[in-house]
């Protein structure tokens, strides 16, 4: 009978301990984070986001892929800044629109929109468990002068296919389909109802933010 009592304390304890105390500890460690973002602190962002990763909500982007929809704003990056401009010494904005429907990510940086700045559409599926794997395909550059729009479109993603395919054929290698959308990816390590938290294909950090 004990044995039983115990079998039952410990599985409510376990369940108690599963969902009650990250409920808890979540939203701290995001305060915290998004205050060491502010501070540019790169060791506790490192740190709080480990931290977090632990804590991931989401546990199958291939399930929950639409909870990356919306609107979000770049808090923090170790990107470089010729890809990604810092808004505070650039004066320029950052953030990204997410239509999962349509498996297409916008990343647009705002020099002045509608008359300058930089939108990039990007294509997105989600390939593992924490993967999205991501495809490149329109640069809209923006300016106040001429020429006011200059539009680059990237190879199609079936043609890059076919030359693929056909490189592991004469290699006589066998084509992994996985491996080649994953030529760039990113792994979403928290994501939440207001915070995102991934590291890309190159080991770089994003952090960012839900705007309405």
């Amino acid at each position: 009978m004990r044995s039983i009592s115990f079998i039952i304390f410990a599985t409510i304890y376990i369940s108690f301990s599963n969902g009650f105390i990250p409920a808890i500890q979540r939203p701290a460690l995001k305060a915290q984070l998004r205050a060491a973002c502010q501070q540019k602190d790169q060791q506790k962002i490192f740190k709080l986001a480990e931290d977090l990763s632990k804590l991931n909500p989401t546990t199958d982007i291939m399930k929950d892929f639409s909870k990356l929809d919306g609107n979000w704003k770049l808090d923090f990056t170790t990107a470089p800044v010729g890809e990604v401009p810092d808004e505070e010494t650039s004066g320029f904005k950052t953030f990204q629109t997410i239509d999962t429907s349509k498996g297409l990510i916008y990343n647009v940086i705002d020099q002045g929109l509608p008359e300058k700045g930089l939108k990039i559409s990007i294509g997105a599926e989600a390939t593992r468990k924490s993967r999205v794997a991501i495809d490149f395909r329109i640069v809209e550059a923006f300016n106040d002068k001429f020429p006011r729009k200059v539009t680059l479109r990237f190879p199609p993603r079936n043609l890059i296919r076919a030359l693929s395919q056909i490189r592991a054929f004469v290699s006589r290698k066998e084509f992994d389909e996985q491996e080649f959308k994953e030529i760039a990816y990113f792994d979403v390590l928290f994501l939440d109802e207001d915070l995102r938290i991934q590291r890309n294909s190159e080991g770089n950090l994003f952090v960012n933010s839900r705007v309405a």
